[in-house]
């Protein structure tokens, strides 16, 4: 074998060594992002599920009497929002959840962080805006996140990896029906 040969086999090792890194370096991406999209939907599931069960609650602690329909200074006061000094701990209005943080594992065992936050809102122009005051109308925002120190929800901004938060929000009214 002369030179040329010895070369022309070197190179082709070469090419051939590149070709499969790059390849693994692509089906590795693709893992990544197949996880990624996984546990987002996973995610978005979880969300799901909690909006369905908050919205079972009673719009305002005052609402658990259902004998008659209630007005505005009957609801809890905007800065009050949350657990009542006798709900013990229990979930039993749609308000309790306001600053409510819990832990859940999905189906594929990835533990999730989620966050709720509870306020008045009301309709200024066509626009959901936060009300200091009571209205017959709620917003929950719930937010959620992995609960890793690595993330595992995470996206690219400025080339750094950045943890990924989900959220949705959803509005409850209060509607008394005599």
């Amino acid at each position: 074998m002369n030179s040329g040969q010895t070369l022309l086999t070197f190179g082709a090792l070469i090419l051939l060594t590149i070709t499969i890194l790059n390849f693994n370096k692509t089906l590795s991406y693709h893992d990544i992002s197949l996880s990624q999209n996984r546990y987002k939907l996973e995610a978005i599931s979880i969300l799901t599920s909690y909006i369905e069960q908050t919205s079972q609650y009673f719009f305002d602690e005052a609402t658990t009497d259902t004998s008659s329909g209630k007005d505005l200074p009957d609801f809890t006061p905007p800065a009050n929002l949350g657990f009542d000094a006798n709900d013990n701990g229990v979930i039993d209005d749609f308000d309790d959840f306001n600053n409510y943080t819990v832990i859940d594992t999905g189906i594929s065992g990835l533990a999730y962080k989620i966050n709720f936050d509870v306020a008045y809102v009301q309709l200024n122009n066509g626009q959901l805006l936060p009300s200091s005051s009571k209205q017959y109308s709620k917003m929950m925002t719930i937010k959620i996140t992995d609960n890793y120190s690595e993330p595992l929800l995470f996206k690219y901004v400025n080339g750094e990896k950045v943890r990924d938060t989900l959220q949705i929000s959803y509005v409850n009214t209060y509607w008394f029906y005599d």
